[in-house]
């Protein structure tokens, strides 16, 4: 049986010029993604910074679902719509759709693709495990434990969701787009293309995701915890309280690539 999660921040982009326009503007190649595949997608800013990442569903030859597991959608959508000058696209938030969990069964087969379900849309989500979704108009009571116990093995798998506190503050490296699929070096340009690639090929990126165990207190979305190998400030993305399932957790985005013993070594030394 299917556990609601929450409400579904949902966009459609539907138009003949919404898969080009969302392929100008989104971080992966949306123009081989034919009806009944999706993948994963971020919108940047020029600097090259995250201002949102999506699932993007392609839910016939014209039209696009994009869902944000973090973020609202008025706010996505009334940005994008800025960019549209003379093109042919309608972009609309998708009111009262829900998430809920799926038993393995119920999924695609593979994190490519989607099915329907119920009126709705069911998906795998990119952590390698045999977790899903479902998106679809319904009005179930929300199962708030499932709820936190499901974000805690998005934690777990370092599932890198962008709300407004965390919009525009990190490079997609440092996110391991990558990992997810959600970046793309082959494509055309895109917002913020040239420093994603010159990162990519040049290097540079000095930050990653690490799972931190925290206090009694949960910090909020975008403050700042230290890091438990080398002291220095991680930048929280999100996180869950200590229940049943666990302790305190969050997703934060740290320095990469720094030696715990030898960051000790200079702690103790100075």
């Amino acid at each position: 049986m299917a556990t609601a999660l929450g409400a579904a921040s949902l966009l459609r982009l539907a138009g003949a010029d919404a898969i080009a326009f969302a392929h100008a503007q989104f971080s992966s190649n949306l123009l081989t993604l034919a009806p009944g595949q999706c993948g994963w997608s971020a919108w940047l800013d020029a600097q090259g910074r995250v201002r949102a990442l999506f699932a993007v569903l392609r839910v016939a030859d014209d039209a696009l679902l994009v869902w944000q597991p973090l973020g609202a959608a008025m706010p996505l959508a009334l940005e994008l719509r800025r960019y549209l000058l003379r093109s042919r696209v309608r972009i609309e938030p998708v009111e009262g759709w829900q998430v809920l969990e799926l038993p393995a069964p119920a999924l695609p087969a593979d994190a490519g693709h989607w099915l329907d379900h119920r009126g709705g849309c069911a998906l795998r989500l990119p952590d390698g495990m045999a977790r899903g979704v479902a998106l679809l108009p319904a009005d179930h009571p929300i199962d708030a434990e499932a709820a936190l116990a499901w974000r805690r093995q998005d934690i777990a798998a370092r599932l890198p969701w962008i709300g407004p506190a965390t919009a525009g503050r990190f490079v997609p490296q440092a996110l391991e787009l990558e990992r997810i699929g959600a970046l793309s070096f082959d494509k055309g340009c895109y917002p913020g293309q040239e420093i994603v690639a010159r990162l990519h090929f040049r290097g540079g990126n000095k930050r990653g995701l690490r799972v931190i165990t925290t206090g009694a207190q949960l910090p909020e979305p975008g403050t700042t915890v230290p890091e438990p190998h080398t002291g220095r400030a991680a930048v929280v993305l999100y996180g869950v309280p200590a229940q049943r399932h666990g302790p305190a957790q969050v997703l934060a985005v740290a320095e990469v690539g720094v030696d715990p013993a030898a960051a000790g070594a200079g702690q103790g030394a100075a």
